[in-house]
């Protein structure tokens, strides 16, 4: 399946007690699922427009799999299913992506409802600050320090293959960035670290030195979640099967 969700009303991927994204696609489904899997485990808050899910079913209830219009009607207004193909047995949505991509979007100025759900208010930036520092970002290293504290993954390394800060128009701007892996919050670790760059609250030398030191202290602040968007998953081989 290729989903995509507002999460504003969503406790993320998955959280057992509240409404989850698992949640309400499987009760869309309807059916014994052998395996459940995704792409990428968004947190609370995050939107997704290409978010990658796969199952499957004994072939007894293939028959009665729903299409993809009925599917939809059984799902709320925030979250659709874009397409329901048929993909090789040995696919796994995650470890075999190639990449992951994600935007962070930033306004500037009070806007209306449906652009604040999905974007961050902020004050005036220094881009040119921001883009001399976006290649301290660029390639593979250890990312420890935009890990959040609760997560302790003993791989830390990514490799981050592009990062963009982009002004979209006068009052708005986004940042993209596209790696092969995330650590817990990294990506809005990251956004904040660029903001702060922006403001003139961090420099390049400090934020070079807690690179190359680990220093968790020389980076921003995880900013929240209603900015950030799954945007792409990309991978190398063709996903689809003749049904």
């Amino acid at each position: 399946m290729t989903v995509s969700y507002d999460g504003t009303d969503f406790f993320g991927w998955y959280c057992p007690k509240n409404r989850s994204i698992k949640t309400c696609l499987q009760d869309a489904l309807g059916l014994p699922l052998k395996n459940f899997l995704v792409a990428s485990r968004t947190d609370r808050g995050v939107h997704a427009e290409d978010q990658k899910v796969y199952f499957t079913l004994d072939s007894s209830f293939v028959p009665l799999l729903p299409d993809l219009s009925t599917l939809n009607l059984r799902l709320a207004a925030d979250i659709r299913v874009l397409s329901l193909e048929s993909c090789p047995l040995d696919f796994h949505p995650s470890l075999e992506a190639k990449s992951k991509e994600y935007h962070y979007r930033f306004h500037k100025g009070d806007k209306p409802p449906s652009i604040e759900r999905f974007s961050l208010s902020i004050q005036p930036i220094d881009l040119s600050k921001i883009e001399s520092s976006l290649f301290l970002f660029v390639g593979k290293k250890d990312f420890r320090i935009f890990e959040n504290a609760q997560s302790r993954r003993e791989n830390r390394i990514c490799n981050i293959e592009s990062l963009k800060f982009d002004q979209i128009a006068d009052d708005s701007f986004v940042m993209k960035i596209r790696a092969d892996r995330f650590l817990y919050k990294m990506c809005r670790k990251i956004a904040g670290t660029l903001l702060y760059i922006g403001y003139g609250k961090l420099s390049l030398t400090s934020l070079k030195r807690g690179l190359e030191e680990f220093c968790p202290q020389a980076c921003g602040p995880t900013l929240p979640p209603k900015g950030l968007i799954l945007k792409k998953i990309h991978y190398d081989r063709d996903l689809t099967l003749p049904v």
